[in-house]
C-alpha cells in the first residue's frame, strides 16, 4: 500500500507547493484510506496476476503422475500353446527317437489386466509454437494497463474531491467566523438602542428591531454550524475516518492567479495526460489483440511432451523398470464451423467502436477544459470585484456607524450598512473558495497539479 500511495504522489507532482500542508496531508490521508480506491487497488492486483498467468503459459509444465492398480477379472487373451505344439513335439519325438519335446504343453489362458500393476513418471510439457498463448498475454497486458488508468483516474478525482469537500468546510469556518464577529456588532447595536431607549432618545420599536435583527443572525448562525457538522463528515467519510472527527483548520494558500496556460495549450496538454484516453488507447490495443487471438484459431500448435518414469508388477525403481518418450504434438483444427471468422469480426467491430469512442471522449475532454478554463477566469475576476466591494463597504459601514453613534444617522441606514458589509464579507468568503475549487476542478481536467 506505501508503494502504492509513492506512486500517487508521483502522479500528482508538485503538490506541496499548490495547496497548504494541512490540506496535503489530508489528501496523502485519502490516498492511503479510501475504501473505494482500495477496491480499485484489489482490482489491479488481480489483473496482475491474471498476467503472471498468462506469462506462465510460455514456460514448461512439469508434473508427476504415479498410479497403482490392482485387478481382476476381465477379459482374457487365449494362447492355444497345448493345442498348437503338442502334436508337432509327437511328430518329432517319433521321428527322432528321443523324447526331447514336451507333448503336455497347456493352452494359456492370459489376463488382459495384470492383477497388480504400477506406473510413475514424470512428465514435461513446452509449448513451441501457440499463437494463442502470445496475443493472450498481451491482451492480459491491455487490460492490467486498463485497470491501472483506472485508479489513476480515481486518484485524480479523489484528490479533487478532496481538496472540493476541504475548501467547503472552510467556507462554513469562515461563515461562523463572519457570523460570530457580526453578532458582537448586532449586541452591541442592541445594547447602544436599550440605552438610547431608555434616556428617550429613541422609541422602542428601534429596540424591538435591533433584538429582531440579532434573532435573525442567531438563526442563521445555528444553519451556519449544521453545514460545517456536514461538510466536515464528508471530508471524513472521503478520508475513511469516523464523520465527526476534528478537521484542522488553514486559511493560508498562495495569492489567487491565472494558470500560466493559454486555452488552447491546456486543451492540448489535457489531451495529452488524461488517463482517459490511455485507457481508450490500450482498449484499442486489447481489440487488435482480441483479433489476433481469434485469427489464432487459423493456425496450428506445436507442443513438445515427453516422459521419463517407472512401470511394472513390483512397485520398484530400478534400471530393468525404468522407460522414457517424447513426442512432437501437432495440432491444427481445419474447421470449426466459421466460429474463429465470427469471432475476427466481432473484435473487428469492437476496435472501430474503441475508436470512435477516442475521438467522442477527446472532444468532451477538450469541451471540460473550456468549461474549467473559463470558470477559473470568471472566478479570478469575480475575486477583484469582491475585494473591491468588501473594502467599499467596510469603510461605508464605519462612516455610519460613527455618524448612528452620534445620532446624525439613522437606524434604517445603519442596518442597511451593515447588512450590505456582512454580504460583501459573505460574497468575499464564497468568491475566494469558489475560485479555489475550480482551481482544482481545472487541475483533475488538465491532469496535472496547478
Amino acid at each position: 500500500m506505501k508503494k502504492m500511495i509513492t506512486v500517487f504522489l508521483l502522479i500528482i507532482t508538485n503538490i506541496t507547493f499548490s495547496q497548504s500542508s494541512i490540506l496535503e496531508g489530508y489528501i496523502n490521508i485519502g490516498l492511503e484510506q479510501n475504501l473505494v480506491l482500495k477496491q480499485k487497488e484489489f482490482s489491479l492486483n488481480k489483473s496482475l496476476a491474471a498476467l503472471d498467468g498468462a506469462r506462465g503459459l510460455f514456460l514448461p509444465s512439469v508434473g508427476i503422475n504415479a498410479r497403482y492398480t490392482r485387478a481382476e477379472g476381465g477379459r482374457t487373451i487365449d494362447f492355444p500353446i497345448g493345442d498348437l505344439f503338442n502334436p508337432i513335439h509327437q511328430t518329432l519325438n517319433q521321428l527322432t527317437g528321443v523324447d526331447a519335446f514336451p507333448t503336455d504343453l497347456e493352452n494359456q489362458h492370459i489376463q488382459f489386466l495384470r492383477e497388480k500393476e504400477h506406473n510413475t513418471s514424470i512428465e514435461f510439457i513446452q509449448p513451441i509454437f501457440n499463437t494463442e498463448i502470445f496475443y493472450n498475454y498481451k491482451l492480459k497486458s491491455n487490460l492490467t494497463e486498463i485497470e491501472r488508468k483506472e485508479q489513476e483516474v480515481y486518484v485524480r478525482m479523489l484528490v479533487k474531491d478532496i481538496k472540493t469537500a476541504y475548501f467547503n468546510y472552510m467556507i462554513t469556518v469562515n461563515l461562523e467566523k463572519l457570523a460570530n464577529s457580526t453578532e458582537e456588532i448586532l449586541r452591541e447595536n442592541l445594547r447602544v438602542n436599550k440605552s438610547l431607549f431608555k434616556n428617550n432618545k429613541v422609541t422602542v420599536d428601534v429596540v424591538y428591531r435591533s433584538e429582531a435583527e440579532l434573532s435573525e443572525l442567531i438563526q442563521n448562525k445555528e444553519e451556519a454550524l449544521k453545514s460545517k457538522i456536514v461538510a466536515a463528515a464528508y471530508l471524513n467519510f472521503l478520508l475513511n475516518r469516523t464523520l465527526d472527527e476534528n478537521i484542522n483548520e488553514d486559511d493560508i494558500f498562495p495569492i489567487e492567479k491565472m494558470v500560466n496556460y493559454s486555452l488552447e495549450e491546456a486543451e492540448e496538454l489535457a489531451i495529452k495526460n488524461r488517463e482517459e484516453l490511455m485507457q481508450l488507447y490500450y482498449a484499442g490495443e486489447a481489440a487488435g489483440n482480441v483479433i489476433g487471438l481469434s485469427k489464432s484459431g487459423y493456425l496450428p500448435t506445436l507442443s513438445l511432451a515427453a516422459n521419463y518414469g517407472f512401470q511394472g508388477e513390483k512397485y520398484r525403481f530400478t534400471d530393468e523398470d525404468d522407460y522414457w518418450n517424447a513426442s512432437l504434438v501437432l495440432q491444427w483444427n481445419l474447421f470449426r464451423g466459421l466460429q474463429d471468422q465470427a469471432n475476427v469480426e466481432q473484435a473487428k467491430w469492437d476496435k472501430k467502436t474503441v475508436e470512435l469512442q477516442k475521438i467522442e471522449t477527446g472532444n468532451k475532454i477538450r469541451l471540460q477544459v473550456r468549461e474549467a478554463y473559463n470558470d477559473l477566469l470568471v472566478s479570478l475576476k469575480s475575486i477583484e470585484a469582491a475585494t473591491d466591494r468588501l473594502k467599499s463597504s467596510q469603510k461605508t459601514f464605519e462612516i455610519i456607524d460613527r455618524k448612528y453613534l452620534e445620532g446624525m444617522s439613522s437606524q434604517i441606514e445603519f442596518i442597511d450598512a451593515r447588512t450590505t458589509k456582512t454580504r460583501a464579507e459573505l460574497n468575499y468568503i464564497l468568491t475566494k473558495y469558489n475560485y479555489r475549487i475550480k482551481r482544482a476542478e481545472l487541475e483533475q481536467v488538465l491532469a496535472i497539479t496547478l
